[in-house]
């Protein structure tokens, strides 16, 4: 039995989550969820968007299920609950599938998730800040690596790694870590400069296969190639670590539309068939239960249909029964 820490968050992220769940419960009985609360309203109580307590066990469980949370960006010494655990679960690498339901192809969006500019390390004075872009060589090498092995494990023989070299230092020394280890695993790089990049992302966007950067870049260019997938809805993304993975979609917690019952939970959904191929479950039975789902229509108010998120859910799960698969 595997443990695994829920954090639905608020706005939708508590309907989508719990979306999730519905679904995961349909493919396998081998996961016990435990819930935990994270958000704004924690900080008001103790002083941080989760309980020192619970962090440290969640730290102890098998994988973390994440809704979304509103952060609001004017609370002195708040800051965001899903930054607070990539940063005190150690989740260095953070993976953004780009799917296109209907055509059966995805991107691979792979980013550096702990350094960059959203290294939290910062200089104040009088008429100046000054926020750090942090890159670390175990940062580098870690996240190429990881990558590099993701474009093996999908026999894929190359990768496209996108940077500013031609300005930023910090892009020099990354890049070079890039190639020395990409020329030993035997994968090709693709290089491109990040702003001419970001065109050719929207014109011709399935080429490319595994995209690599670093955190702040890699977070515009997938935000940026949501449009391929029609919605930002239906995009999941994982958070990896050494001990531990969090999985989560990459939208926001939409307050505008929660409660309405129209929220999409594919996002979600797919997050949790990440979350069961992190475990070593049937992931794929999610994916294969989703695009036949999609591909009948009946869609959420997002991708122009009229469908409540109940009923994504029921559907979804009525393709899961009609799969065979251990449970």
């Amino acid at each position: 039995m595997y443990r695994v820490a829920v954090i639905k968050g608020d706005g939708i992220g508590v309907e989508v989550t719990e979306a999730a769940m519905r679904v995961i419960k349909a493919v396998t009985n081998k996961i016990e969820f435990v819930e935990f609360e994270g958000g704004f309203e924690v900080f008001k109580e103790c002083g941080a968007p989760i309980r020192e307590e619970d962090l440290e066990e969640i730290k102890e469980m098998d994988a973390v299920l994440f809704g979304a949370t509103s952060t609001p960006f004017d609370v002195p010494n708040y800051k965001s609950l899903i930054l607070t655990l990539r940063k005190e679960l150690n989740l260095y690498a953070n993976l953004r599938i780009i799917p296109d339901l209907w055509g059966d192809r995805e991107i691979y969006i792979v980013r550096e998730n702990s350094e960059g500019l959203y290294s939290g390390e910062y200089e104040v004075n009088d008429g100046r800040v000054v926020d750090f872009r942090v890159i670390t060589r175990e940062g580098a090498e870690k996240i190429a690596r990881f990558a590099i092995e993701l474009a093996k494990d999908r026999n894929f023989k190359e990768i496209t790694f996108v940077h500013k070299a031609n300005v930023l230092r910090g892009d020099r020394f990354f890049r070079k870590i890039v190639l020395n280890l990409a020329e030993r695993e035997g994968i090709k790089v693709n290089e491109k400069i990040i702003d001419s990049f970001t065109i050719e992302l929207v014109r011709n966007p399935w080429k490319h296969r595994i995209i690599l950067s670093e955190n702040l870049f890699g977070d515009i260019l997938s935000d940026l190639a949501s449009i391929h997938a029609k919605s930002i809805g239906v995009i999941p993304s994982g958070n990896y670590g050494e001990e531990i993975a969090l999985f989560e979609p990459i939208h926001g917690s939409a307050p505008d539309i929660a409660g309405k019952g129209i929220a999409n939970p594919i996002g979600a959904i797919l997050s949790g068939a990440m979350l069961l191929d992190y475990l070593g479950l049937d992931g794929w039975v999610i994916w294969n239960a989703v695009k036949n789902y999609v591909k009948k229509g009946n869609l959420t108010p997002d991708l122009g249909g009229s469908a409540m998120t109940p009923d994504v859910v029921n559907g979804v799960i009525s393709e899961i029964d009609d799969q065979e698969i251990d449970p």
